[in-house]
């Protein structure tokens, strides 16, 4: 061939060739460089899946306690109107401690005089309660009473907590009185009574502190023993199952997460976290205070609709009605007469009702809360793959001629090999004609 007379081939024969073999720490330098790469994908995907579960768990947890609330004062009003029936009873048959009883009473119930039954007197108990927080609240500002159980520090803080308590439940009492008759009190044998009617009763027995009353009415003053007895207790209690309730909870977190990471040893709850243990705790905090005080509820009520003349509806047969007709001198005369006509388990009427609602609350808790994740995580995912591809296509739109430069830097070195091996061909077969050329001619 032309030209190439004077190639030595005996030098290009024992030349070492330059192939990819020849390069063995090239190969290895990609993967450990792909290993790499994958690794910081990895760690960058872990990471936005931590920072969306908290984000998740933040939103979830935020809304937890507005739902516990609703779940207490909303959800759960039924089951008192059918609780404080229940005790006001005093000649019942049927004392409803299991919740299986109250069933088909309640069914009929509801059959003969509609769903609106048992949601009698809603917003005369709810405006109370507001009146008992304004109360409160206006007697911390004037006496500096500390008004949260959370301000709480020493002995001294909550004796002046329970001082408060004892002053407001005193001034509340015949307002409460007024607002358990709208709550009880048949539709079908009473007439409906306007919202301010709670407030006129309320303010003629107040006035009438230490007059006797018309009738088998008892005195205020009768009435705000039990009455403060009950509400000093149930704060008592409340505040003690809610914190060693929420001290479990967050014993249990670190457990789990002490399970997951054996390291970590420090464990702070967030403010998220907070308001999630303190929703568990105030909701097993109300129950388990309802439970235990739930005779002396009894006793409270019975006191209460003395001599009002109300008429409650029959839940022996939840078809007919009856009147409260008692005559208790006291606190202490209910209990003993409740225990020899009734038994003691008449102290419990109407358990069955407390039985259901916390069921009920409980399932529906959980209930939300599985909804709230799933809702919350599908919308976070649905936001961050949106983000994810928009940042993608920008990314490509911005950095294409650079990402072209680092294509071609990555395939040099094969097209430095391939071009090598096929000028390595064409030598070959140029030196197989030269040799082959002097036979031929």
């Amino acid at each position: 061939m032309a030209g190439l007379e004077s190639f030595d081939m005996d030098y290009q024969r024992h030349r070492p060739s330059r192939s990819i073999s020849e390069h063995p720490f090239e190969p290895q330098h990609d993967v450990l460089s792909t290993d790499i790469i994958r690794q910081q994908q990895r760690n960058t995907l872990l990471e936005i899946s931590k920072k969306r579960d908290k984000s998740v768990n933040d939103s979830v947890n935020k809304c937890l306690k507005p739902t516990c609330l609703i779940l207490q004062h909303v959800v759960s009003y039924p089951f008192i109107v059918l609780r404080r029936q229940c005790q006001l009873h005093y000649a019942s048959v049927r004392y409803h401690i299991v919740p299986f009883s109250l069933i088909p009473v309640v069914f009929r119930l509801v059959k003969s005089q509609g769903i609106s039954v048992l949601w009698k007197g809603f917003g005369t108990v709810l405006l109370i309660k507001g009146v008992t927080m304004a109360v409160e609240a206006i007697l911390s500002e004037i006496f500096d009473l500390p008004k949260d159980a959370d301000s709480i520090n020493n002995s001294k803080s909550f004796g002046k907590h329970i001082i408060l308590k004892c002053v407001s439940l005193s001034i509340i009492t015949p307002f409460y009185s007024a607002c358990l008759v709208e709550t009880v009190q048949s539709n079908i044998a009473s007439e409906k009574t306007a919202v301010y009617d709670v407030f006129k009763e309320g303010f003629i027995r107040l006035l009438q502190w230490n007059c006797p009353q018309k009738g088998r009415m008892l005195p205020v003053w009768i009435i705000v023993v039990p009455t403060v007895i009950y509400g000093v207790f149930k704060c008592i209690t409340n505040i003690l199952v809610s914190k060693s309730v929420k001290h479990m909870l967050t014993m249990y977190e670190i457990h789990k997460i002490r399970k997951v990471c054996p390291k970590s040893i420090e464990y702070s709850p967030s403010y998220s976290d907070n308001e999630r243990l303190e929703a568990v705790s105030d909701l097993t905090a109300s129950a388990v205070g309802d439970a235990v005080l739930f005779p002396l509820e009894i006793i409270m009520h019975r006191l209460y609709l003395q001599g009002t003349r109300t008429i409650i509806d029959n839940l022996d047969t939840g078809i007919s009605v009856m009147p409260i007709l008692t005559g208790y001198v006291g606190p202490l005369d209910c209990l003993v007469t409740t225990v020899e006509k009734e038994g003691r388990l008449g102290l419990f009427k109407g358990f069955g009702a407390l039985i259901l609602q916390t069921a009920l609350i409980g399932m529906l808790y959980k209930f939300v809360k599985i909804t709230l994740v799933k809702v919350v995580d599908s919308y976070s995912t649905e936001l961050q793959s949106s983000s994810v591809n928009t940042q993608n296509n920008l990314n490509n739109q911005m950095s294409t001629p650079e990402q072209s430069r680092m294509e071609l830097a990555d395939i040099r070195p094969i097209m430095r090999s391939t071009s090598f091996m096929i000028y390595k061909y064409i030598i070959t077969i140029s030196y197989q004609k030269n040799l082959l050329n002097p036979l031929i001619h």
